[in-house]
């Protein structure tokens, strides 16, 4: 089946460049007739700071889509979730808030409960990395152009970037006074409002204001109350301030929002005839289990609220020889979350508690310019970050030895030096070599408080370690590079701090995890810059990967994180893009990826395998195990493709009409690391399309409608096996996004200057 695959995503890739090449000579052709009109299109040069410098995305050594205003319209990406319809390698586990949720790039994220553990890929909005990936799920807003850099980029962003980096790039300061109002409204009752407001104080000082408030009415229907959930308030604020004095380039930037949220909740997806919950039948009236089931019977809601702020300042030094950068932030971040999990009107089972996450960082960096046969970039990193979690849940009585009461600190102090050094063996030959070494002191404040006196549990530890990669890139053409690059990438150690932690927990810490990646690529522009293309091949090896697994303790369920023995991740992925005519962009992506478990012999087993589905009893003890060996990774898809455009022509010597669309399709899944064959998403597409009309020079009105999930197509972001519940045979439980279901809205901007 995978060589069906990989053969369909060689045909497809190989039709796309043939297509891409055809559609390239034939413009050619007509080009003396086009005249003026088929010049070279500056435009369409994608410059990209995902390697912390400013570069042509055509001479970066590894694996980076740049991801514009143009794409996410047109796959109408409003949310950090939505990135997925646009870059084929990333998924995201729904977890049912955004401190449970994860992205994954080529197969690998963490999802884990545990309050220190890191994540396999990064999130850097405006050069500051996120402590938690969790600040990340919610609204984007006034985005410029968001980078995706596949594969382990350690040596420049440290250790929480072991699978990747998703780098966000919000607008800065416009030249003219410039500003707008823009507001949508949906037909499955979503209010929402935008407003910015910019341009300069003083020809070297520029403002941007930004802020947005939105409310969205719940899809699913809590049928004890008849009130709807997975409802969604936020609103919130960001500003940039930039001076420029000619040899020191100034950032402030700062940024509020605000949530609150009774979702994402989780309903029936499927439960085995007779099941019954605690001794007791299911009550099922009104709910249609199965998938898109949007019904459901809770005592209480769930709760997402969350908060948070971060405040930036970024300094550039002209020193002649080279320019030296420094950037300070500090941020804040609060979750409060309440879950209901016993899908039933009697207050059975509640969990809640708070998260509250604060991190310093401070980055020194010293950049040569590109020119000349050598460059080089070497830097500093600190960073002292604390996330503290108070965590309970009440049941009611008979259910008392489920009950916990704790609260905890996970503390993590980073000192990173690193490098990275560019030479050109030739004109058209460069090497590129980088490393970093990285020294983390991790801690641990654990008090379990359903004890008298509360039990305290306390531990630190600390560990140092030294990635790198190097890459060697040579231009066969003018516009077309080919290169290979080899990296080590590491995650650091964690303490698994969720309930039952003790002593034992701090004596068995979970182990640093550890890559070695292999890729190559080529990368291409062609027809005077009016289309591109990338293909790369790769292959990464993991051990001792960090991941969630369930134990039995006394016939109680926990979650624990463990180390899994050996992964492989290998692949290929296409990009391509062209500008057949003023006003046409198409653009397509594709990904094959073998996630793939190469060793984990003592794997959990999920619920009610048998032995004869490879279920085994621990000689001795009542606990059982699996091996995963050779099983798939969790929610990663082997094929997954996007394809998009917009199309913009005059009507009017003022005014425009547009279209867009996108569409994007993925494998089936199965969400369980367990491979649970209860927790499979078959294979689905998704199409999205909007039209209107805007003010043709600088955008300052605009009309349009647009449709999400356009054919109507019912899917499920999770599937979980509930069944270790309390339940007496299989329970499984979906959680559904937004766009489970189509929905259409009308957005109006009325605005004045230049409005970019």
């Amino acid at each position: 089946m995978r060589l069906v695959y990989l053969a369909r995503f060689g045909l497809a890739a190989g039709i796309s460049a043939i297509a891409l090449t055809a559609t390239a000579a034939s413009a050619q052709q007509q080009s003396d007739s086009e005249g003026a009109n088929a010049g070279s299109d500056m435009d369409n040069i994608i410059l990209v700071t995902g390697q912390k410098r400013t570069q042509d995305i055509l001479s970066v050594p590894t694996a980076i889509s740049a991801i514009d205003e143009t794409q996410l319209d047109a796959a109408q990406v409003t949310d950090f979730s939505d990135l997925t319809r646009l870059s084929p390698s990333v998924t995201v586990t729904d977890g049912g808030n955004s401190a449970s949720s994860t992205v994954s790039m080529r197969g690998i994220g963490t999802f884990g409960f545990s309050t220190s553990i890191e994540p396999s890929v990064s999130v850097v909005v405006d050069d500051v990395a996120l402590l938690q990936q969790s600040q990340a799920f919610g609204p984007l807003s006034d985005v410029a152009r968001i980078e995706v850099l596949r594969g382990p980029q350690d040596s420049l962003f440290g250790k929480n970037a072991s699978a990747g980096v998703i780098n966000i790039v919000t607008k800065g300061p416009t030249s003219t006074f410039s500003g707008y109002v823009e507001g949508t409204v949906t037909d499955d009752d979503q209010q929402k409002v935008v407003a910015m407001l910019s341009g300069p104080l003083t020809p070297d000082l520029g403002f941007r204001l930004n802020g947005y408030y939105s409310d969205r009415d719940g899809y699913i229907t809590n049928l004890e109350t008849d009130e709807k959930v997975n409802a969604e308030e936020s609103y919130g604020v960001s500003g940039k301030l930039t001076y420029s004095s000619g040899i020191m380039d100034l950032a402030l930037t700062g940024n509020f929002s605000k949530t609150n949220s009774n979702g994402s909740q989780q309903t029936y997806y499927y439960l085995a005839p007779g099941v019954l919950q605690n001794g007791q039948p299911i009550d099922t009236t009104g709910v249609d289990v199965g998938l898109g089931n949007d019904k459901v019977r809770l005592s209480d809601p769930k709760i997402a609220d969350s908060r948070q702020y971060v405040l930036a300042a970024k300094a550039d030094f002209d020193l002649g020889f080279a320019s030296l950068t420094s950037v300070t932030s500090y941020q804040y971040w609060h979750l409060n979350t309440g879950n209901d999990l016993d899908f039933s009107a009697a207050p059975t089972l509640y969990q809640s508690g708070p998260y509250k996450a604060t991190q310093f960082a401070q980055e020194l960096r010293l950049t040569s310019p590109a020119t000349g046969v050598f460059d080089y970039l070497v830097g500093l990193y600190y960073a002292n970050g604390d996330t503290d979690r108070t965590f309970t849940r009440e049941t009611a009585p008979y259910l008392s030895f489920l009950r916990r009461n704790w609260d905890s600190t996970a503390s993590t102090e980073t000192l990173a030096a690193f490098a990275q050094l560019g030479y050109d063996l030739s004109p058209s030959t460069s090497l590129t070599l980088g490393g970093r070494i990285n020294h983390e002191k991790v801690g641990v404040y654990f008090s379990d408080n359903l004890s008298t006196p509360p039990a305290v549990y306390e531990g630190n530890a600390s560990d140092t370690a030294l990635t790198g990669k190097a890459s060697l890139q040579h231009y066969v053409a003018d516009d077309v590079m080919v290169y290979a690059s080899v990296a080590s990438g590491y995650k650091g150690q964690a303490y698994d701090i969720v309930s039952g932690f003790d002593q034992t927990s701090i004596d068995n810490l979970v182990k640093p995890e550890h890559s070695v990646s292999y890729e190559t690529g080529v990368k291409g522009r062609f027809w005077d810059n009016r289309a591109s293309f990338s293909i790369t091949g790769f292959w990464t090896d993991y051990r001792d990967f960090q991941a969630q697994g369930v134990d039995s303790t006394a016939g109680v369920p926990q979650f624990v994180l463990k180390n899994v023995g050996k992964l492989r991740t290998r692949g290929i992925e296409f990009e391509g893009s062209v500008r057949p005519v003023q006003g046409l962009d198409l653009f397509g992506s594709a990904a094959y990826v073998d996630a793939t478990i190469t060793s984990y012999p003592d794997a959990a087993c999920y619920p009610f395998q048998t032995e004869a589905e490879g279920c085994m009893t621990i000689p001795g003890s009542t606990s059982q195990i699996q091996d995963l060996s050779g099983g798939d990774l969790a929610n990663s898809p082997e094929f997954k493709f996007n394809v998009g455009g917009s199309y913009e022509v005059p009507v009017t010597n003022s005014a425009n009409v547009f279209f867009t669309a996108n569409y994007s399709w993925q494998d089936d899944v199965n969400f369980s690391l367990s491979q649970d064959p209860e927790t499979i998403q078959p294979a689905y597409g998704i199409a999205n399309a909007s039209f209107g009309l805007r003010e043709a020079e600088n955008r300052n009105w605009e009309l349009s409608v647009f449709v999400n999930n356009l054919f109507d197509t019912t899917y499920a972001s999770s599937i979980t096996n509930f069944s270790t519940n309390g339940y007496s045979d299989v329970a499984v439980v979906q959680t559904l996004a937004r766009d489970y279901r189509r929905y259409a809205g009308i957005r109006l901007r009325i605005g004045f200057g230049a409005n970019n």
